[in-house]
């Protein structure tokens, strides 16, 4: 897998004692390589993850040609895509992208509800290409509730607001009703990029569909700015903007990066004023000299950037050496 997958996929390797083998990002690729992944696969490997829309970059990972790779090399290895974020927008945006059960090797797909999906947060779904990919083990037949029930989720009681929700808004907006939102999402965003990049950002994301409907960018190092991203994000904070700055996944050089995510009720009108904002930003920093560059980084160390807490909290937990953060510095980008 990417080593820019979302941290629940250290999570669950951490839980369930199974080796994790990474494709590490370049400064070039923030996506992972299907020849380098299919290249890892050995007698003891379980499965492949292709992300369709990665938390950093919002990218759709070649879903179609790791599974070429594995026919043309007669591998037996499932693929589960992890369509947590691009699962209700590429369907939609993109219906011609093959990324789904249509490829013979991908037997399961995960996609949150709470995210694109439209509902509040708690919600995901699991679907598998046939009942045999699921393994029996993991069903419980449980009858106590007043009927036969089979059992399969690992988060045990919880209410059902949240299904309540995703069934109300699969009902109500429908494919015509999902399809006219991320189409609306998607222009936003492409017209975010287009403006940052007039503003001399360098843009990581896709635009045009090719990604999910977020702007990632950074600074142009040609261009000698004597601040960072870091500084930018806490301007914006300042203006009441939650925009996250973080370093890209490891091996990508230590590149600085932010990110936009367009959401339902990110209009036009809130787009151009975030717009202004980091013009403003942009501005007010252009104007300081080293020092002053200097005393405003050491601010920000003092105070986080993207949550407004001191960063010295849960010291305890700082010296943790078997996650990618550990290991490698590695910053999870906000799902």
């Amino acid at each position: 897998m990417n080593s820019a997958v979302q941290v629940c996929w250290e999570k669950a390797a951490r839980y369930f004692d199974v080796e994790e083998k990474y494709v590490y990002c370049t400064k070039d690729r923030y996506v992972i390589d299907p020849k380098e992944a299919v290249d890892l696969i050995d007698e003891n490997t379980i499965g492949i993850c292709s992300i369709l829309g990665t938390t950093y970059t919002g990218e759709y990972e070649d879903t179609k040609a790791i599974n070429d790779l594995l026919v043309e090399r007669n591998l037996d290895i499932p693929i589960h895509v992890d369509a947590a974020s691009g699962g209700f927008v590429a369907p939609f945006v993109k219906p011609d992208l093959i990324w789904d059960f249509r490829l013979e090797k991908v037997v399961s797909i995960n996609v949150s509800g709470h995210k694109y999906g439209l509902v509040y947060p708690g919600v995901g779904w699991c679907i598998w290409r046939d009942p045999k990919f699921l393994p029996t083990e993991l069903i419980f037949n449980i009858n106590y509730l007043g009927a036969d029930q089979a059992s399969l989720t690992l988060n045990f009681s919880r209410g059902a607001s949240q299904v309540l929700g995703q069934y109300y808004q699969l009902i109500r907006l429908g494919k015509s009703g999902y399809r006219a939102i991320m189409f609306n999402l998607t222009k936003t965003a492409d017209y975010l990029a287009a403006s940052v990049q007039k503003m001399g950002f360098l843009l990581m994301s896709k635009t045009r569909g090719e990604g999910l409907p977020l702007v990632a960018f950074r600074l142009n190092p040609d261009d000698g700015h004597l601040f960072d991203e870091f500084a930018i994000a806490h301007q914006l904070r300042q203006r009441g903007w939650v925009v996250p700055a973080y370093t890209m996944a490891p091996h990508s050089e230590g590149l600085k990066m932010m990110r936009v995510v367009v959401r339902e009720d990110f209009s036009r009108s809130r787009c151009e004023a975030l717009i202004a904002d980091i013009k403003l930003a942009m501005e007010t920093l252009g104007k300081m000299d080293e020092q002053k560059v200097k005393e405003h980084k050491e601010h920000i160390k003092q105070h986080g950037t993207n949550t407004g807490r001191h960063k010295k909290m849960n010291q305890q937990f700082t010296d943790e050496k078997h996650s990618l953060q550990g290991k490698t510095g590695k910053t999870h980008a906000v799902c």
